[in-house]
């Protein structure tokens, strides 16, 4: 772990002082709106003791989060949202995980990499790996006809374009590499230590050079009215001291732990960080950033602290006259940024979608891996499904919600009311698939199989066909309906 360099960024934070002040007093006779983002260093295998352990943290985060996301909404009326950027060395098993959570509504997904000693030709083939890695679980893509490949980013151990003395990275053109691969912004910062840039407390646009590391130390800020910077964007979280923290004042640099959790004195701190777009100062940006795979810190994530932290925000940030609160997703972060420079205002939750859309698994999640050829609100195409036996697929594509059984590929098109199957069947696995539609929508017909079951409860048909091959399922819609999208957040 790089050591803590204050005289880094201390110069910059003292003398933003008189600019944190003037804006304390402005917020106090006007509305400001508090855009409140959790990014994750989501590592599940940190310190484990058994290979198992990994397992049952991400079994945890599945069914206790979306608990307590609950617990908030009937509380205040709103939840929060995580980003867990997931690495590619803890496992492409987790990833059907993370996938059921962003289906679920409880956050998205995006890319969190380690590496040291790379070349730029090293960099870009490893990248390039994990992606294609990644997009068989139809991971880090936006939706569309067909998915773009598409994600965040924060570095490993902070050390983006090579700023940790060559250690943890070695290549100082890493943005350029990262914008070449489809990367939208980054939200490595603050680290507080050797890799943290002199500028602080911004969201701005940076680039690399190959001849230099840590580029990014400077950058242009974004601003309203300005749509070209050229760059990758970073959106830093706050960064500065806490001096009312317990005891003794203490440095704040963003981390939500259990020891160090989202106290009433850290919130304030937090606001007079006075992280803005220029020219939109009544939108302010709260990013935390966590290592919440850790049990030690479930509690400052979804537990007790958490709920108190919540609390606070919701009692104190959110009465709709000086201050309103809205929970986003990294991915939404950025889209509000954009429309903020695209001379957007009123009320940012507007903007969640802006300029890049929902990730895929807004729509569907399938815990097995597959190609993803096609992936809207009313047109899913998956083929080449890689299973041995039996696969669900949940989707909210037209009216199908369940496909479960030896899915070799899928296509869902809603424009033509169907639902095509192509069958793995084979001597070891039969051609039983279990179809469910949403409430009020029917099966009319069925080609290239037969019906073995045929069901309504509470209006949800639930249909077993036997389907050695292919066929096709022609349905009604709930009053010759799509389905509304259900995007995340």
């Amino acid at each position: 772990m790089p050591e803590r360099r204050p005289d880094i960024w201390l110069p910059a934070y003292i003398g933003s002082a008189p600019t944190r002040t003037y804006a304390r007093l402005r917020r106090r006779r006007r509305l400001t709106d508090i855009i409140f983002l959790i990014c994750d260093h989501f590592e599940p295998r940190h310190g484990i003791t058994s290979p198992q352990q990994a397992f049952d943290r991400l079994r945890r985060w599945v069914s206790e989060y979306a608990a307590f996301r609950q617990r908030c909404l009937d509380a205040f009326g709103s939840a929060p949202l995580h980003t867990w950027f997931y690495p590619p060395h803890h496992g492409s098993e987790h990833l059907a995980s993370l996938a059921e959570m962003v289906f679920a509504g409880l956050g998205e997904v995006e890319l969190h990499y380690h590496h040291r000693d790379d070349t730029e030709e090293t960099l870009r083939e490893g990248l390039r790996s994990t992606l294609a890695e990644y997009r068989r679980w139809g991971m880090l893509l936006e939706a569309g006809a067909p998915p773009r490949q598409s994600f965040g980013f924060i570095h490993g151990d902070w050390a983006l374009n090579n700023s940790c003395r060559g250690e943890l990275c070695g290549v100082n053109d890493e943005i350029t590499i990262l914008r070449e691969l489809g990367c939208w912004a980054d939200f490595t910062m603050p680290s507080g230590n050797l890799c943290q840039t002199r500028k602080i407390n911004s969201i701005y646009y940076a680039s690399s050079d190959a001849r230099r590391p840590k580029a990014h130390d400077r950058g242009v800020d974004a601003r309203v009215g300005v749509t070209d910077t050229p760059g990758l964007l970073l959106l830093q979280g706050p960064l500065g001291i806490n001096w009312r923290a317990p005891k003794y004042p203490r440095i704040e640099n963003a981390a939500l732990t259990a020891a160090n959790w989202g106290r009433a004195d850290r919130i304030r701190c937090w606001l007079d960080c006075n992280i803005q777009v220029r020219g939109r100062p009544e939108w302010l940006f709260v990013k935390l950033h966590a290592h919440g795979a850790i049990e030690r810190d479930f509690d400052a994530l979804f537990g007790e602290r958490a709920f108190a932290m919540h609390r606070q925000l919701n009692e104190r940030y959110n009465d709709g006259r000086h201050y309103r609160l809205h929970y986003v997703t990294a991915r939404q972060a950025f889209n509000i940024v954009k429309a903020a420079e695209h001379g957007k205002g009123g009320n940012p939750s507007e903007w969640r979608d802006f300029c890049l859309g929902p990730p895929t698994h807004a729509f569907y999640t399938l815990d097995a891996p597959h190609d993803l050829e096609i992936c809207t609100a009313g047109h899913l195409k998956l083929t080449n499904v890689d299973v041995s036996g039996v696969a669900d697929l949940r989707a909210r594509v037209g009216p199908v919600q369940l496909v479960r059984g030896p899915i070799g590929a899928l296509e869902i098109d809603d424009a033509k009311a169907e639902l095509r199957l192509w069958s793995q069947a084979g001597p070891a696995t039969t051609g039983k698939f279990t179809i469910e539609l949403e409430a009020g929508s029917a099966l009319e017909r069925i080609e290239g199989g037969a019906v073995l079951a045929d069901e309504t409860n509470n209006g949800v048909q639930t249909i077993v066909v036997d389907m050695p091959r292919a066929g096709v399922l022609g349905y009604r819609r709930r009053g010759a309906q799509t389905l509304a999208t259900a995007a995340t957040g």
